[in-house]
């Protein structure tokens, strides 16, 4: 299956070194190499997540820790920091700081303060920019102000942009809020050319996967693919959420989640997206190395923590064309 991007022809590294914290599976720093950003230095506080880092960037120095009990320091200088904090305590998709009817159980949970590592490495780093990924609703944390004032309070000029992964070449409607500072008087200023959005039809393998009749599913299943039959005709993408209406073949898919949570159908049968189906979906290249024995709940949950690395790529381009 021919590859929707390719990250493997990259630009010829720019000089810019960058750590990135809370790097997960890597889309961060895949997509900052693609940039010709090079990462020297990336952590995270799971070990499988780490291992996988170090096996698709072997050149990287990698910590396993706690970002919050980190001493920013034994981090090698860098021009650029990256960081996605936990988006958990502020997700609508994933809420473990909130009750059955939306409201917050506690203001303070530990998924929420990883933000503040992120205040404590520009503090010991003065990095010349810095990059933060988020869920939109972070800036509905009741602290969002107060971050962005210790931010500024260290020199950085913030500007705010809530992009869609699908206008930067990724078959995924994905939003995200990315946060930019600078070191300097005002904002770099970016502005991000919308794309024609990627169709997720050229992703689905329709001979991988193991495929069962949907008459074998719970009555909710049935009636779910029903709708989306009605919709979208035999063949289209399905969530399992309840009265899910399905997304066509030419559409993007909408969100990969931590859950493995989408499945293909086909007529009258159906299955979940294989894992090579969910690395498309998320914009990482087919060269992209998975740790053996991993299981899939572990890779369905890396693959979407992560950051989108054509997205990332873009959106790092247009930071070193501007500042």
């Amino acid at each position: 299956m021919s590859e929707l991007f390719n990250l493997d022809a990259m630009r010829p590294h720019s000089g810019m070194k960058a750590a990135d914290l809370f790097a997960g599976w890597g889309g961060f720093t895949a997509g900052a190499e693609a940039a010709g950003v090079r990462v020297v230095w990336a952590a995270n506080h799971w070990r499988l997540a780490v291992n996988t880092h170090a096996m698709n960037h072997p050149t990287t120095k990698h910590s396993c820790q706690d970002l919050n009990q980190a001493n920013f320091y034994d981090v090698p200088d860098i021009d650029l920091l990256l960081a996605s904090p936990a988006c958990q305590g502020h997700s609508q998709a994933a809420q473990p700081s909130r009750k059955a009817d939306g409201t917050v159980k506690r203001h303070h949970d530990k998924l929420r303060s990883t933000a503040w590592a992120v205040v404590s490495a520009a503090d010991a780093k003065e990095p010349g920019l810095i990059v933060v990924e988020n869920v939109p609703d972070f800036r509905n944390w009741r602290l969002y102000r107060a971050w962005c004032a210790a931010l500024e309070d260290l020199g950085y000029s913030l500007e705010e942009h809530e992009l869609y992964a699908s206008h930067m070449g990724v078959p995924q409607r994905r939003k995200r809020l990315f946060v930019v500072g600078v070191r300097a008087a005002n904002p770099l200023g970016l502005h991000f050319e919308q794309q024609d959005e990627p169709a997720f039809g050229p992703c689905i393998d329709w001979d991988a996967g193991e495929w069962l009749p949907v008459a074998n599913k719970t009555p909710a299943v049935r009636a779910r693919v029903a709708k989306g039959r009605a919709s979208h005709g035999d063949r289209f993408i399905t969530q399992h959420v309840t009265n899910h209406p399905g997304v066509p073949l030419h559409e993007p898919i909408r969100t990969i989640t931590t859950k493995d949570q989408w499945a293909v159908v086909d007529g009258d049968v159906m299955r979940p997206l294989t894992i090579e189906e969910n690395a498309r979906a998320m914009g990482f290249p087919s060269s992209y190395r998975l740790p053996a024995g991993a299981t899939r709940r572990d890779i369905v949950r890396g693959f979407g923590n992560a950051v989108c690395p054509p997205q990332a790529a873009n959106i790092l381009t247009a930071i070193q064309e501007a500042a």
